[in-house]
């Protein structure tokens, strides 16, 4: 990479940095890493209490399916009571999060029990994504499904809850507003938490940079594809320019207006085209 690519590169990583948030999810896998404090917030708020303690926290934890398709969870936690959390951050409306949901249950059950244990040591399992459209459009700041049966609506019991928190809360009058507020922002001087604005605030500002490279590398491979696919387009469509002057030449058309019709057909200046015209564009 040439000093001037690279040099664009940091810039694009400097914008990146001040324009991350907690929505998106590889920021908020590394705010959330290791972050008990942090988890026992959100998770005390989505659930209205103040007395979950959470035990651990991993990031970013990948489960391989035997012969079907595998995932990553952005943040999986358990508390005290050793109840299993997985949240997720759903930026676009992409694929049908219920079944999204009900895949990631059943692949974290997966894990929770060796071979020939009772499935009595199976212990509560909670999906919850963080979605900042309103996925099901009726402003509700939080749906919590549960299985019951449809004729008495009696609990299953199997223990398995999904949960989705609306992005588009903008009741800052409640404690789930101000955390969606606080998701949703980009500086940590505008955020209510302070536990959640002074991580941020590290990896934005302080030490913690250097542990955003993960997040640029992965930004820089996206960024590295685009431009190889752009840098594809050039190289073909300055192929077909020089191909169709060719084509006109083979056919003896006057010099004069193959340079109007590669004008008017790849939308060049007509200093552009006589560039291509005398082969010094390449």
């Amino acid at each position: 990479m040439d000093d001037y690519k690279r040099e664009l590169l940091n810039e694009k990583n400097l914008k990146l940095l001040k324009a991350l948030r907690l929505f998106d999810d590889d920021f908020f896998a590394l705010v959330f890493e290791d972050n008990s404090e942090g988890t026992e917030l959100l998770l005390n708020i989505i659930f209205n209490r103040s007395d979950m303690k959470v035990l651990k926290v991993v990031k970013q934890r990948e489960i391989k399916g035997v012969e079907g398709h595998s995932v990553r969870l952005d943040i999986l936690a358990e508390d005290s009571a050793r109840k299993i959390y997985d949240i997720e951050i759903q930026r676009q409306d992409k694929g049908n999060l219920p079944l999204r949901s009900r895949y990631y249950s059943s692949m974290i059950d997966t894990t929770l029990l060796k071979k020939n244990e009772d499935y009595n040591l199976l212990v509560p399992t909670y999906v919850i994504f963080f979605t900042e459209r309103d996925t099901f459009g009726d402003g509700k700041p939080l749906h919590h499904y549960v299985m019951k049966e449809m004729e008495s609506n009696a609990l299953l019991g199997d223990e398995r809850h999904i949960m989705f928190v609306n992005g588009e809360n903008k009741d800052e009058g409640t404690a789930l507003g101000k955390l969606v507020h606080d998701f949703k922002s980009s500086s940590a001087d505008n955020m209510y938490y302070n536990v959640l604005a002074n991580r941020v605030r590290y990896f934005k500002e302080e030490g913690g940079k250097q542990s955003m490279s993960e997040i640029f590398e992965e930004y820089a491979k996206e960024y590295a594809k685009e431009y190889a696919k752009e840098y594809a387009k050039e190289v073909s469509r300055e192929t077909a320019i020089q191909t169709t002057i060719e084509s006109f030449r083979d056919i003896a058309m006057a010099e004069s207006e193959i340079e109007e019709r590669v004008m008017k057909k790849f939308n060049l200046s007509r200093e552009k085209a006589k560039e291509y015209m005398l082969g010094k564009s390449a």
